[in-house]
């Protein structure tokens, strides 16, 4: 195998296929039918889904960039993100 070459193993869960995989665990898990082992299985692995979601969240929130045109310049400026309130 190259350098270049990964396994599935290798490849780091994109956001879509961690969240598809949390929601049918929670699914499973509100089924009430899991043994407590199971039980106990499914929320450790969401729990690390819930990690890898937050933290994909977090990079992509830094990466977003506000186009923001200041005289005859365009210019970015990191997102800030409006409070809901």
């Amino acid at each position: 195998m190259s350098p270049r070459e990964t396994t599935p193993a290798d490849d780091p869960l994109d956001f879509e296929k961690a969240l598809t995989r949390l929601e049918s665990l929670v699914k499973e898990m509100e089924t009430g039918n899991l043994s407590l082992d199971k039980m106990m299985a499914h929320f450790e692995e969401g729990s690390k889904l819930v990690k890898t979601c937050d933290q994909k969240l977090n990079e992509v929130e830094k990466k977003i960039e506000k186009l923001v045109k200041k005289g005859d310049v365009i210019a970015s400026e990191p997102f800030a993100p409006t409070d809901p309130d």
